[in-house]
């Protein structure tokens, strides 16, 4: 997002949610030892975004956080890209591109929450099944998107979440699966139009969205990659569609 001059698409902006590190939960506190009821707290979250673009949270009763959300589900989360720490050194930024979601924390049991949560961040897996850690959902009911001075942009959380995506959300490992037991070439192909990476180290597909897949290779330090989609997709014949498009364009 930063440096756009352009106001962004919805879609360019879940895309760049769903690149973020962590991103910052703001919670109405209830019982909180150092401040009354009512006040705003912050603190640091690792979120991981759903197939529809909805943020997706794995939090602790233990954390403050957790206690006011049971008691007030009302939150914000807020999300900027990285940063060049080399070329932002000693300076104070302003005018960085960042992204605000506002809606309500549920909690959510689902099994494929958790998959996908986990599937994003594969290290919380050490401590995802604790008896006091649970995956919560955010029902988004708005967005407000500040690219620097004079640009922004207002969004409800139906423009922002893709619709229709349950068909998607519910075939994804089937998706999956095929691609990488018999389309393994296309993923291959795909790599070497689309991205600057070495098509032929065993790219496998590790997850597919409404916006876009990440791809991993066999090679030990690979990391995965993201390739964004052209369109938003929202069914498993979508899915068959841009992937059929994508391989037009490697073999042209």
């Amino acid at each position: 997002m930063s440096g756009a001059s352009a106001i962004p698409s919805v879609a360019d902006l879940r895309k760049s949610c769903r690149t973020a590190k962590s991103a910052v939960l703001a919670t109405i506190a209830v019982d909180h030892k150092q401040v009354g009821d009512g006040w705003p707290v912050t603190s640091m979250v690792v979120p991981a975004f759903d197939v529809d673009g909805a943020p997706i949270l794995l939090i602790s009763d233990l954390a403050d956080h957790t206690r006011h959300i049971k008691a007030d589900n009302r939150v914000s989360l807020l999300i900027t890209p990285q940063q060049d720490t080399q070329s932002q050194a000693d300076t104070i930024q302003t005018d960085n591109a960042r992204i605000t979601i506002f809606g309500r924390a549920i909690r959510d049991d689902a099994p494929e929450t958790r998959a996908g949560y986990l599937r994003a961040h594969p290290d919380a897996a050490q401590y995802a099944g604790f008896a006091d850690f649970g995956f919560y959902r955010i029902e988004v009911a708005g967005a407000y998107w500040v690219g620097g001075f004079g640009k922004q942009r207002r969004l409800s959380g139906t423009q922002f979440i893709a619709s229709d995506c349950a068909p998607l959300k519910s075939s994804h490992d089937d998706i999956v699966t095929h691609m990488n037991n018999d389309h393994a070439d296309a993923l291959a192909g795909i790599v070497s139009h689309f991205t600057s990476h070495a098509p032929d180290t065993g790219w496998q597909m590790h997850s597919i969205d409404c916006d876009g897949m990440v791809l991993r290779s066999e090679t030990a330090d690979s990391r995965k990659i993201r390739i964004d989609f052209q369109k938003t997709i929202h069914t498993p014949g979508d899915a068959r569609g841009i992937l059929v498009e994508m391989c037009k364009k490697w073999r042209a």
